[in-house]
């Protein structure tokens, strides 16, 4: 049922001189029906002459404790009020307490004195509207507290909301619940389901901040874009959404002055912090383990989704299935369809989780991101190598065609750049928007690759996603082929001092090393490709037999699945040498008993491994 049809029945109810009924107002936790009494349902109350009253049953445990509760709330406010109070000087003369309690009225004292011996029954409720709120949290017992409020609502036509989440009305407790479902249709004659839109919502939450007119504007121009996030996440609980716009404006208040796209990060991050905060998914003393979020995004997700593929490429055993981290879980749920909306402020998350906003690393995480200014080959470069060219002037397309053909000739830009240059720059000519020939393009991006390729500046990302889709031009293959030739070559050098990293690792003899060095490169196609067999067996001579045998581990840890080769195509020629050496020290009569046994298992461990690179079987 929409707001206002919420309201139109309140107010007939209102209207209505011969009611003999309460109305109930029911929804779940956290649906704002609190919220939505004091900011719709009183000003309707007060708009027909009347005066609104609030009573929480949470926690009341006795009608005395109720009753004590309604008589205060029918206790002036003010002297003035006092003073103008004509039932309180009928009731108090009734109890005879007239004039022990008047004076305690002006000078101020504990006005529940002014209330001994006064009887809910002398009280005037011809000009107010009761609302009690959270009936599921009372412990009065039900039949005796509907029976009290009808003892109101029958014999004195008093209005009155009931508040409540009917869901959980003493849902542990049959008896009572019975009770509760056996007087309910003699108290209450209409049950009124509350299950608020955000479109409804939205506005008037925004209206609390109608102090901070910055933010106030801002909320309202993203109003849509809010509305779409948390209706994604079938979020609707107000405390969510209020703890939410609550972070949100303290973070933008110390934000600064920044661009829109980064405001919009700081709303995305603050809004699904909030919502797994609150939802109990994070916790207060987890506000420094980000739980692997600083580093969740879409290429660390697709990384992990190709190892996981790989892995299905090895042996014939199905292993089970990993359960997924939380930050595999948190991408799934948030990131994956809002990648670039998303980006990890440590300052932001810590600030949701323990409520301290460290304002100067958030100012240095948002200078972070801003982008640097352009150099005059990124501004050419951006300019022209793109569909976007077509939007340029004449003489800055003519600048722009002479410039980055000539930085890139000078190896200005990263290798991986000259495909796309060599694409667009044979475009032109083919179109005949520039005089270069094919061969005088291709002269320059080659003599500019192998003065880019010095700097030795590689990316194995950038790299396979280039040679992941096929070319369209072929007049653009002699430029891929120089990209991947460089790529390979500096690449193996890089790769060769990674596995250099073994051996210093062996001659070190630190264990916790050797664990975490081939965890790491455990995917790592060349980590032990380029390392030379007799190398790694002058090393393991020197080693002690304990760390002989963590050796061994490893390497049977490495290769214990089939179909090695897919993983591991180069490794054969080190393994094969190793094995060679292993054997041929077998043959030392002087090697000690265990020494020798401990190679054997070595030995077992590297034939098999042999074998097993040798089937080229996928």
């Amino acid at each position: 049922m929409t707001p206002e049809n919420t309201l139109s029945i309140i107010e007939s109810y209102i209207k209505d001189s011969n009611t003999q009924y309460a109305l109930q107002l029911d929804g779940g936790w956290g649906t704002g029906k609190t919220f939505f009494w004091k900011n719709s349902i009183v000003p309707i109350i007060k708009s027909n002459e009347k005066t609104p009253i609030y009573i929480s049953l949470n926690g009341l445990n006795t009608i005395q404790a109720l009753q004590r509760s309604l008589l205060f709330s029918f206790m002036p406010k003010t002297t003035e009020d006092a003073k103008k109070n004509t039932w309180l000087k009928t009731a108090m003369t009734i109890s005879g307490n007239i004039a022990k309690n008047a004076s305690k009225v002006f000078l101020k004292v504990d006005p529940m004195d002014l209330l001994q011996g006064v009887g809910l029954e002398n009280l005037d409720f011809s000009n107010k509207f009761v609302c009690f709120d959270d009936l599921e949290r009372c412990r009065i017992p039900i039949k005796e507290l509907l029976g009290f409020i009808n003892g109101f609502v029958e014999h004195k036509q008093l209005k009155c909301l009931i508040i409540a989440d009917e869901n959980k009305i003493f849902e542990s407790e049959t008896n009572q619940k019975t009770s509760y479902y056996s007087i309910k249709e003699k108290v209450i004659g209409r049950v009124i389901n509350y299950k608020p839109e955000l479109t409804d919502t939205l506005p008037k939450l925004f209206e609390r901040y109608s102090g901070n007119p910055t933010y106030h504007k801002f909320l309202k121009e993203n109003e849509n874009y809010i509305k779409a996030l948390f209706e994604e996440q079938k979020e609707s609980n107000i405390r969510i959404i209020l703890f939410f716009l609550d972070s949100l404006e303290e973070v933008l208040k110390h934000a600064g002055d920044i661009e829109l796209e980064l405001k919009k990060e700081l709303l995305f991050l603050t809004a699904v912090i909030s919502i797994e905060f609150k939802r109990g998914q994070l916790k207060a003393s987890e506000a420094n383990n980000y739980r692997g979020l600083n580093n969740a995004n879409y290429f660390w997700y697709q990384n992990l989704e190709n190892k996981k593929l790989s892995l299905k490429g090895f042996g014939k055993k199905k292993e089970p299935e990993q359960p997924k981290t939380y930050a595999e879980e948190f991408y799934l749920k948030y990131i994956s369809a809002n990648v670039d909306a998303f980006h990890f402020y440590s300052s932001v998350y810590t600030y949701i989780l323990s409520g301290y906003l460290n304002k100067d690393h958030l100012k240095e995480e948002i200078e972070a991101r801003r982008p640097k200014q352009q150099s005059p080959e990124e501004e050419a470069y951006a300019e022209l190598i793109g569909y976007n060219f077509r939007k340029l002037n004449d003489e800055d397309f003519a600048k722009y065609l002479i410039d980055v053909l000539d930085f890139a000739e000078k190896g200005i830009y990263d290798m991986y750049s000259y495909e796309r240059i060599s694409n667009f720059y044979h475009f032109f000519a083919e179109k005949g928007i520039i005089s270069y020939t094919d061969e005088d393009i291709d002269g320059k991006l080659l003599a500019g690759l192998d003065i880019a390729a010095k700097r030795k500046e590689i990316d194995r990302r950038v790299y396979d996603n280039l040679t992941h889709f096929d070319l369209n031009d072929p007049k653009v293959k002699p430029v891929r082929d120089k990209i991947m030739e460089l790529h390979t070559a500096i690449d193996r050098e890089e790769i060769k001092a990674e596995s250099n990293m073994l051996l210093q690792v062996l001659k070190s003899e630190d264990y916790e090393e050797l664990s975490t060095l081939f965890k790491d490169k455990k995917f790592h196609k060349d980590f032990i490709a380029y390392i030379d067999g007799d190398e790694l067996f002058a090393v393991i001579e020197t080693i002690s037999n304990q760390y002989l045998s963590l050796f061994s581990n490893e390497i049977k840890a490495r290769y214990k699945h089939t179909n090695v080769v897919m993983f591991y195509p180069k490794d054969y020629e080190c393994i094969a040498t190793l094995n060679v050496a292993v054997k041929k020290n077998m043959k030392d009569k002087k090697l000690p008993v265990l020494r020798k046994f401990l190679l054997s298992e070595l030995e077992a461990v590297l034939s098999k491994t042999c074998e097993a690179l040798k089937n080229e079987t996928v």
